[in-house]
């Protein structure tokens, strides 16, 4: 009995050389091409992401002192609820 293997995706196309042997090829564009537009907004996004959180970090470590105070006064009122 002859089996045949599946594909691996809709792509995919099998090409039998003799009776033990079955390979698969891809037939589909070329990687680089499929890069359009939505990669670009993709790379994009993450940069705005990237420097959004780097001002966050810098925001919190210039005002370090401000936080703590503030962390301190909300602990001091959770801590006083507490009977």
């Amino acid at each position: 009995m002859l089996r045949s293997k599946k594909a691996a995706s809709p792509r995919t196309e099998l090409q039998k050389h003799n009776n033990q042997d079955t390979r698969v090829t891809v037939n589909g564009k070329n990687s680089k091409k499929e890069r359009g537009n939505g990669s670009r907004i993709k790379r994009l996004r993450d940069v705005v992401k990237e420097l959004v959180i780097r001002q966050a970090l810098l925001d919190l470590w210039e005002n370090k002192l401000e936080y703590w105070e503030y962390v301190c006064d909300a602990m001091d009122k959770l801590i006083g609820l507490i009977p």
